[in-house]
């Protein structure tokens, strides 16, 4: 079993950076397919990484091959993309918060919405040289993280403090805490906001439209709770987290990972054939409003 460890940041990192992950997979040669996380900007270091394996973004015929230990950087995400892996595949990820990579970037962070760059090649040659040569050396991915929290600590404070209108990182959290079930309007009319200007403050900050984050946060949402429970009403849960039926429902499936909720319990959860079986036999019915 893969295990993904959490690494907290240091608390002067907080308002950037929501934490580090890193997993170690071993794929035995076969390629199987890893889909990019919607809604979240990072930073992404192959500790380990085939030379065959690849990334297609932002679509499906560009293929974007990694080089080990080369710090890449990802906007918010909102389209489909789908990695290929085999053999070895162990990436750290630097995880920022919905704004963090507004204070990371000398440019809004919707500029990198939908892309995925080499650190060095936007124009941070001296923050990418040092994180490879930290990951590079260490002997351990734990032995990396007091010197990961200065080096980010040192370039976060070395950056002339953004201080825009409306703060955004706020709102965000309300709604990443809210699962994405929240009315945009009482969020304005608190905020005693223009709602154009609402529009472009989140984009520039978050990356993302307000309604666009709201759907992300939402499907992000169900998906943890079906990865906890993979064996519960579809549809039910669905209802739960604010979608109105089943097109509803499978219209986010299709678009942030290309499958239908079916094809995702089968080949992601790996639910058995049995259950399957009995999906099939009794295909949930909507509950009344």
């Amino acid at each position: 079993m893969n295990e993904i460890r959490f690494f907290p940041p240091d608390d002067s990192l907080t308002p950037y950076v929501n934490g580090y992950l890193f997993s170690s997979y071993t794929l035995d040669g076969t390629e199987k397919p890893f889909f990019t996380p919607k809604g979240t900007a990072a930073l992404v270091i192959n500790i380990e990484i085939s030379e065959s394996s690849y990334l297609e973004y932002p679509k499906p015929d560009v293929k974007f091959y990694f080089e080990k230990y080369a710090p890449y950087l990802f906007g918010q995400m909102s389209r489909l993309g789908k990695s290929h892996l085999d053999g070895q595949f162990a990436p750290f990820v630097i995880v920022f918060t919905p704004t963090g990579l507004y204070h990371f970037l000398d440019e809004p962070s919707n500029q990198m919405t939908d892309k995925a760059h080499k650190l060095e090649d936007l124009g941070y040659p001296e923050l990418a040289n040092k994180l490879k040569h930290l990951f590079a050396t260490a002997s351990h991915v734990e032995n990396c993280i007091p010197e990961l929290n200065r080096i980010l600590s040192d370039y976060f404070n070395s950056k002339t403090l953004k201080n825009p209108a409306f703060d955004m990182a706020p709102v965000a959290n309300e709604i990443l805490l809210s699962n994405g079930l929240v009315s945009l309007d009482a969020l304005i009319d608190r905020l005693k906001s223009n709602p154009r200007t609402f529009q472009i403050q989140f984009k520039n900050q978050v990356g993302l439209s307000p309604k666009l984050f709201c759907r992300i946060t939402r499907f992000n949402s169900l998906l943890v709770a079906l990865d906890q429970n993979p064996k519960a009403d579809l549809l039910e849960l669905a209802l739960d987290f604010g979608y109105s039926d089943n097109p509803h429902l499978y219209k986010d499936f299709k678009q942030f990972v290309g499958m239908t909720p079916r094809q995702y319990l089968r080949l992601i959860l790996n639910i058995n054939s049995g259950v399957e079986l009995e999906l099939k036999r009794n295909p949930p019915k909507l509950r009344p409003s």
